[in-house]
């Protein structure tokens, strides 16, 4: 028999675990079905489905120019620390001469 008591006391903690199961078929097809509806639902939409890598492409050349001016910014900061130290302040004078070569290439583009 047990007494009423003031103190809580825990009680132990059971492990439980739900298995999970895999099943290789019935996940196949789903992917397919799933891909199948996909198209289906393009086609209705008039065909406008685009491949990842056609989109990936698509999305990686408008990164170019942000990819240029980032090198150009690391290249004229590095000749101007490298330049000020090996020939002192008149390097600034030098890379000044770049901002109009860089401005014109932005603009024939």
């Amino acid at each position: 028999m047990k007494f009423p008591s003031i103190f809580r006391l825990p009680k132990y903690q059971r492990f439980e675990i739900q298995p999970r199961y895999y099943d290789p078929v019935k996940e196949d097809l789903e992917k397919r079905t799933h891909r199948i509806r996909q198209e289906l639902k393009n086609e209705r939409n008039g065909g406008e489905s685009e491949s990842i890598r056609e989109a990936f492409k698509a999305k990686r050349g408008a990164n170019r120019s942000a990819d240029l001016f980032q090198f150009l910014m690391i290249i004229m900061v590095g000749l101007s620390i490298g330049g000020y130290l090996m020939y002192g302040a008149s390097v600034y004078f030098a890379l000044l001469l770049l901002v109009p070569l860089y401005i014109f290439l932005r603009k024939r583009k």
